[in-house]
């Protein structure tokens, strides 16, 4: 659990409401009575996600005490109510907490009961309805839910991710952001679904949209032609676009913005930034200027909404809080602690747990699309990406070009003429040389469609593995060479090989010599670390391949886990994975334990690598793609236990 260590200098506000609450709770609002709590976040700061409030005396006060997360509060435009995300029923739901009470006083009331995942909430402006995010039709879609009816309807019909709706006050739009062909903006679509416009003009990307209070002006978190953060305006006019903030900026060295929100009287942005080792909660006036940052904690502060009733008043200047450099954990020389990222937007969060590498894929098919044409802007953007970061780079090389391999074959087809091979490798080692540290060649080689649905072959793979070491050391001799990870397969199947027996067949290829570490992918099918499968289908699978890489004298070889997870429980059918699913608390437990486990019980492990941080918060996953219940992320980017307590043992260590 986190230790709570806080400076908030958010100031009270005492305000006078004269009503009937909600739901029948006419006594949390007596006449003449001040409203207690003016403003409210969400934070990890005890343990899973929960939503705090700040009160009239200025004490931090938390409302939901629930071991599963909340996230994602609103308020109401009467200030009455608040919703949020919740997983407390075993799924992600819009959930409603009437105030000013806590979980204790006057339980939160389910307002979605949908199996698929519901997040994102956004108030109607007469409290009546509230739009949401949903997965239910296979994707993120926006949906809108009357409070007093069962039915969400749904608004938007696409393949891609819509996601963070914020209603106007006036009622007129739902604004949201949507990647359409790749690319993220602003749109905006009327309540019954019906006026889809963009919004962002030009090259500008958008997220996180956020309406002022007279439905006058739309903020966002934009990027421009050079994908650097900032806040942005649109409005009145359709066509005038401010950049607020950063205006050269510490954004402009990479912090992360999000969460946008103004303050009910139109002069103040609340807005979450990562630029000080920690998300953080700022505040900025309206015209612009330097935010002023409102937290510090060892814990993911995010989601400050204000109280619509409430008149925001800065702290005075002794009490600002001075953003400090972006914390950097001390690596481990001895351990390589990383994760495989999708997003390169996400990469901070490596920092942010205290991990020291990440892992990137470079598909030759597409880098080498025709012989000679080498298109490197997906590894460049990842190389440029975790090296502003200043984290270490493992590349995963996989897939051929149609041009290298059989007619009609499949991407994972092994290379047709070798030489195609060693010709990509060495431009690839060329390029990167004192760049990327480590090369992780092919995935999983001893699964047949990894390996072009064909039978795999230990001995044509030592032939790729023989080859890609030999010119990555002739060109860059300081990096690695990390042989494909293999999966756990037991003995055995139709469709795999038998890990054991496919790394015997490398060593009678001659693959000793030829790499730095064994990789490794022993996922433990739902068990946990400790537990030890007779079939080999667990964690201690590394035991037995290194009793192997013994048995072969390359005992002084280290064994480098490039994957390794455990999918949560969900209502999609997942195939093979549908029965070894945990809960958000279990995945958390079993991870730490992972991680503690290879490093102090395993000296032959010597880097273990989380599959995966950030997969259900991508595009171009659908929601029932398996990969997306195996991140530590939720789909609205926010912290899983697991990221919790995952950065919370890096920084005890």
């Amino acid at each position: 659990m986190l230790k709570k260590r806080v400076s908030l200098a958010l100031a009270g506000v005492f305000i006078v409401v004269v009503g009937v609450g909600l739901f029948g709770l006419s006594a949390c609002y007596p006449k003449e009575e001040t409203v207690q709590f003016s403003y409210a976040f969400a934070s990890d700061r005890s343990g899973a996600g929960d939503i705090f409030a700040l009160d009239h005396t200025g004490q931090i006060v938390n409302l939901t005490r629930h071991p599963s997360a909340d996230w994602d509060p609103v308020w109401s435009l009467d200030g009455r109510m608040l919703a949020f995300t919740s997983q407390r029923s075993g799924d992600s739901e819009i959930w409603l907490l009437p105030v000013p009470t806590t979980e204790e006083t006057a339980p939160p009331r389910n307002l979605t009961h949908n199996p698929a995942w519901d997040y994102s909430p956004s108030w109607s402006p007469s409290g009546q309805s509230v739009a949401f995010v949903s997965e239910r039709d296979g994707d993120s879609e926006i949906f809108v839910q009357h409070l007093e009816g069962d039915t969400a309807i749904q608004l938007t019909f696409n393949n891609e991710m819509d996601r963070l709706p914020a209603w106007s006050p006036d009622g007129k739009y739902i604004a949201f952001a949507a990647v359409r062909n790749g690319v993220e903006k602003i749109y905006r679509v009327r309540p019954d679904g019906t006026d889809e416009q963009v919004v962002t003009p030009g090259p500008l990307k958008g997220t996180s949209p956020a309406w002022s209070p007279d439905s006058q002006r739309l903020a966002f978190i934009g990027w421009d032609e050079e994908d650097m953060p900032g806040i942005y305006i649109i409005g009145p006019k359709v066509d005038t676009v401010q950049l607020l903030y950063p205006q050269g900026g510490p954004s402009r060295n990479g912090a992360w913005l999000g969460s946008l929100h103004w303050s009910a009287d139109g002069q103040w942005l609340t807005f979450t930034s990562w630029q000080a080792g920690n998300h953080e909660l700022y505040a900025l006036k309206a015209e612009g200027g330097q935010p002023i940052r409102l937290t510090i904690d060892e814990a993911w502060d995010d989601f400050l909404v204000i109280n619509p009733k409430a008149t925001f008043s800065p702290p005075a200047a002794e009490q600002v809080v001075q953003a400090a450099p972006a914390l950097k954990l001390p690596a481990n020389p001895n351990f390589a602690a990383g994760v495989n990222l999708a997003d390169l937007g996400l990469a901070y969060l490596v920092n942010d747990m205290g991990f020291d590498w990440a892992k990137g894929y470079v598909n030759w098919g597409t880098v080498e699309p025709k012989p000679g044409d080498l298109q490197w802007v997906d590894p460049d953007n990842i190389v440029k990406a975790y090296g502003d970061q200043q984290l270490k780079i493992l590349l995963r090389v996989h897939g051929v070009p149609a041009w290298a391999r059989p007619a009609d074959s499949a991407l994972s087809h092994p290379p047709t003429d070798i030489n195609d091979f060693a010709n990509f490798m060495t431009a690839l080692a060329e390029r990167y040389k004192d760049r990327v540290a480590a090369y992780e060649i092919w995935n999983e080689p001893n699964l047949d469609y990894e390996w072009g649905y064909q039978s795999p072959d230990p001995a044509a793979y030592t032939e790729m593995l023989k080859i890609a070491y030999t010119v990555i050391k002739n060109t860059d001799p300081e990096a690695l060479v990390i042989s494909g990870g293999l999966a756990t397969t037991g003995e055995g199947s139709a469709t795999a090989y038998g890990d054991l027996k496919f790394l015997q067949g490398m060593y009678d290829a001659g693959a000793k010599g030829y790499f730095d570490a064994l990789g490794s992918h022993p996922y433990a099918y739902g068990r946990p670390p400790d537990e030890t499968d007779p079939w080999g289908l667990s964690l201690a699978r590394v035991v037995d391949q290194y009793q192997v890489m013994q048995a072969n004298a390359d005992g002084d070889t280290p064994i480098w886990i490039t994957e390794a997870g455990w999918v949560l429980q969900n209502s999609w059918d997942l195939d093979e994975h549908e029965t070894i699913g945990v809960t958000p608390e279990q995945q958390a437990e079993y991870l730490s334990r992972a991680y503690t486990k290879t490093h102090q019980e395993w000296p032959f492990v010597r880097a273990l690598f989380l599959f995966n941080l950030d997969f259900s918060t991508v595009p171009w996953y659908p929601a029932a793609e398996p990969m997306r219940w195996y991140a530590i992320l939720n789909p609205d980017r926010t912290p899983r236990p697991a990221y919790t307590d995952l950065r919370q043992m890096m920084r005890e260590r």
